[in-house]
């Protein structure tokens, strides 16, 4: 039986991979597919899936098996076991035939939907569910209380690490964008002085460029402004 103590340094232990995986990448799809195969390998599970919300949906962003069509596998809040627990914001454990329980969502083209055993717990962040993981075992399976407890605490700190990582992508993309409209509107000087256009001329000319070249706004500005020093 698992002490206190034990249970805490699991979760310690857990936190530490996880903001590990952080410090060497801020990339959303990575420090997902990570989470999902450190908690895997922690709770033993033939299966680990992880849903972010989404407006009112929770969605499929990673998986322990691969799934070719990740983004398809989605579901409102409230449906399904996995949109129960973002709903009501508690954890469900069933040891047996998880697929008999009359919340469960029959996907098909999911493996997983026979397999026996079933732990989801919400991810939290400041009393906000914004995810779900679920753990499946195609065995039957009871899950301990330590081990549930283990996982709503993984929940806890993976919100509030995924709110990081959202901001922190929010910024770089604010960033970027103004960097791409201070970029484009140096190019539009540049070609409104060598070929003698308005403003509006200037910016259709780099539409076009960019539609020939199949290339974005940003790359087309960037050319315009390289062969202008030159």
């Amino acid at each position: 039986m698992a002490t206190p103590r034990t249970v805490a340094g699991k979760h310690l232990a857990i936190l530490e991979e996880i903001l590990e995986t952080i410090s060497r990448t801020l990339e959303l799809k990575d420090i997902l597919q990570q989470v999902v195969h450190i908690v895997a390998r922690v709770t033993r599970a033939d299966s680990c899936l992880l849903y972010l919300i989404s407006g009112h949906e929770v969605v499929l962003q990673a998986s322990l098996k691969t799934h070719p069509h990740l983004s398809k596998i989605r579901m409102k809040v409230g449906e399904g076991i996995t949109g129960w627990v973002a709903e009501e914001k508690k954890p469900v454990a069933i040891a047996r035939a998880a697929y008999q329980d009359p919340r469960f969502k029959l996907f098909n083209a999911l493996p997983e939907d026979r397999f026996e055993a079933f732990l989801s717990v919400p991810i939290v962040h400041r009393g906000t569910v914004i995810g779900v993981i679920n753990v499946q075992h195609r065995r039957p399976r009871r899950y301990p209380k330590t081990t549930v407890r283990l996982l709503e605490t993984v929940g806890k700190q993976i919100g509030g690490l995924l709110e990081v990582v959202r901001l922190v992508s929010e910024t770089q993309a604010l960033k970027e964008a103004l960097e791409t409209r201070k970029l484009i509107s140096r190019a539009k000087a540049v070609l409104m002085k060598q070929h003698r256009l308005d403003e509006a001329a200037a910016h259709q000319l780099l539409l076009k460029k960019s539609m020939d070249k199949r290339r974005s706004l940003r790359e087309v500005a960037e050319a315009v402004l390289l062969t202008a020093d030159l």
